[in-house]
């Protein structure tokens, strides 16, 4: 038997909803190859550590599987599928104490002997961390670390977004299937296929077709931790999921990194009190590289301005917010030329509109 003909099997028994990794990983124990698992009888099932309830269910749902058609509709939709069994597992994510038993894949999975490093926080980010998420993220990315996040509102898609501009590799971690129709929300599908367009991928241990039911995202994110060296949480209320993607990372004894913010903010109550309790506070980029002995050289050169009007808007912009009126005034240009040369200086992602003709510089 050929690794994809038993492949056949392994996403055939997960379209069995009841069979997570746990029971997976029993029936990968319990038999030979999973085609096995699959024709086994009651008794056997049971043997292999599956409830008795749970084998005649599966019995009686075994005659509408059809493993040939699932996997011929995964190769129409060029999702991979990795088992636990094989090389291509990521190495990082063997490691955890409920590994998947098998991940659905779209796009390109990186070298695994790239840095990886979660990233997470608020659906309902502030200024502050969106703001942060760029000014960290850009040059992590661009240091060739690989960014994994969970495609949601938020600091997710600022992480995966800012990954992208800085022309690097970014994962997605998705709580339903990685299929296009499936993807959630779906607001994210054009950022989705970016991703993949840029040399990443999808990842989701549940099948193509699977919808974003609200229990599926606790058990995702323990899969984004899985897969990293280190996990960053940028902003998270004391309810925030994002706080079990960072309890999921301690228990596989991974790095906890935590932006700090302001101590009246419930946004960043959940990183306040990482640190607290032993993360590393982050508060430049240069933060993770030097833990994760990642170079900080970008691997991109640092904009130029093109010509005078961009060079002098361009030396009057800082980190901190300037309004119009006063790069006007400190230029000496009229007013329709700073507008439009802070435009194009935006398109060219170096300068951010914080909104109220308030503009920063953003490298």
């Amino acid at each position: 038997m050929t690794d994809k003909d038993d492949r056949m099997y392994w996403v055939a028994l997960t379209s069995f909803r009841p069979f997570g990794a746990v029971r997976l990983a029993k029936l990968m124990n319990g038999f030979g190859t999973m085609e096995q698992a699959f024709h086994a009888d009651r008794i056997s099932l049971e043997r292999a550590g599956i409830e008795p309830e749970l084998a005649s269910r599966f019995l009686q749902e075994r005659m509408h599987i059809d493993p040939q058609a699932l996997f011929q509709q995964l190769e129409k939709h060029d999702i991979q599928v990795v088992t636990l069994k094989e090389a291509a597992y990521p190495p990082l994510l063997k490691e955890i104490y409920d590994p998947p038993a098998v991940l659905f894949v779209r796009g390109t999975l990186p070298d695994p002997g790239k840095k990886y490093l979660a990233v997470v926080g608020s659906r309902k980010a502030s200024t502050y961390g969106q703001r942060v998420t760029e000014d960290l993220i850009v040059p992590i990315a661009r240091a060739g670390v690989v960014i994994v996040s969970g495609l949601a509102y938020g600091i997710d898609a600022s992480a995966h977004d800012a990954t992208l501009r800085a022309q690097g590799c970014t994962l997605a971690v998705v709580g339903c299937g990685v299929d296009q129709d499936s993807i959630y929300p779906s607001h994210h599908r054009a950022l989705a296929s970016r991703i993949i367009s840029s040399g990443g991928a999808l990842i989701s241990e549940f099948p193509p077709g699977t919808p974003p039911l609200k229990q599926h995202f606790p058990i995702r994110n323990r899969i984004i931790a899985g897969l990293c060296h280190g996990t960053l949480v940028i902003e998270a209320t004391l309810e925030s999921g994002s706080l079990i993607t960072a309890r999921s990372a301690i228990e596989s004894n991974r790095e906890i990194y935590a932006v700090p913010g302001s101590i009246y903010s419930p946004l960043s109550e959940g990183p306040n009190n990482l640190i607290k309790t032993g993360a590393i506070p982050v508060t430049s980029a240069q933060d993770v590289f030097g833990i994760q002995d990642v170079s900080s050289t970008p691997a991109h050169p640092a904009y130029q301005p093109t010509n005078e009007k961009e060079a002098a808007v361009f030396s009057h912009l800082f980190s901190q917010p300037i309004h119009l009126d006063e790069l006007v005034r400190s230029t000496g240009l009229p007013t329709p030329l700073v507008m439009s040369t802070l435009t194009l200086m935006e398109i060219k992602g170096v300068v951010r509109h914080e909104g109220g003709y308030f503009y920063t510089r953003i490298n």
